[in-house]
């Protein structure tokens, strides 16, 4: 017997005054509507109504059922209320993970416009230079660089993450400009490492790509901060153009090298392929498609 319904009709049958006029509001015979009521009592062994020919009145137990019975239908109901308007409706709390430069230069400038469009959206950014699991960490959609190797995640294309090589003019004033990438080991170089990762930088000159070696004597986890550095004259930096692209503009950074092309990286944002997303998953998406391409 489906229990669910069993109590529905059951309160149908309380509320009604009868087992006739529940049949009747259930569309359902008196006859069904009695076996429903007699398979509910047998279930938990209990009798929960007095019926004569003239009224149907509760016992004890069927008060008690009743109560419980319309908190639950009434829950249930509720429920089936959020669950559709999660489809219908952008609202609830999403998780975002990017990397740090991306982050904060590309996704949380447009946050404030994301808002006025999706008020009931709540956006948890996460940023960081490590990759996350978005199963593992509960994260819906992430921001990756570089090539993917999950195949099971939906990618859409965000753009190419192009690099620049840039000093202040002071720096270049004391120091001189380097006139190809090989003459980097003779300069102060700022270096962005995790962990232990080797010391050179990777050029591309027509189809070849070549590592040069540098001599990062300053070496910094985080981009907004190499790039201080970089602004009071320490050294030579390589980082995103997104991150550089407005002390390039102004000509407090200088760009170096542009015959030498850096190697570009593909930006994806990835999610779990789920035929039924919600509508919050849906309007982070389009937004994103829309405001996040470099």
């Amino acid at each position: 017997m489906d229990l669910l319904k069993g109590m529905e009709i059951f309160v149908g049958v309380v509320e009604q005054g009868s087992m006739t006029a529940a049949a009747a509001r259930s569309q359902l015979t008196p006859q069904m509507v009695g076996l429903y009521v007699r398979d509910l009592e047998k279930q938990f062994n209990v009798k929960f109504l007095n019926r004569t020919t003239r009224q149907t009145g509760l016992t004890e137990a069927g008060k008690l059922f009743y109560q419980h019975c319309t908190q639950i239908l009434n829950m249930m109901d509720e429920t089936q209320n959020v669950i559709t308007s999660m489809n219908t409706e952008a609202t609830g709390l999403l998780r975002i993970t990017a990397p740090t430069t991306f982050g904060t230069r590309v996704i949380a400038p447009s946050l404030g416009q994301f808002r006025k469009c999706y008020p009931k959206v709540d956006i948890d950014l996460f940023l960081t230079d490590s990759v996350m699991d978005l199963v593992t960490d509960e994260v819906e959609i992430a921001i990756r660089i570089g090539e993917l190797r999950d195949s099971s995640l939906v990618a859409r294309p965000l753009g190419m993450y192009r690099m620049a090589v840039a000093a202040s003019p002071e720096y270049l004033y004391e120091r001189g400009y380097p006139s190809s990438p090989e003459e980097l080991s003779e300069h102060d170089c700022l270096g962005f490492r995790l962990k232990m990762a080797r010391r050179h930088w990777y050029f591309q000159q027509g189809n070849t790509r070549f590592p040069v070696t540098v001599n990062d004597s300053i070496s910094i986890n985080h981009g907004e901060a190499l790039r201080q550095a970089a602004l009071s004259g320490v050294g030579i930096i390589m980082q995103p153009e997104v991150l550089l692209k407005q002390d390039l503009t102004s000509g407090a950074l200088v760009r170096l090298f542009t015959e030498e092309k850096l190697v570009s990286k593909p930006v994806n944002m990835v999610y779990r392929q789920n035929k039924f997303s919600t509508a919050k998953m849906r309007a982070v998406i389009d937004f994103g498609l829309d405001h996040w391409k470099i």
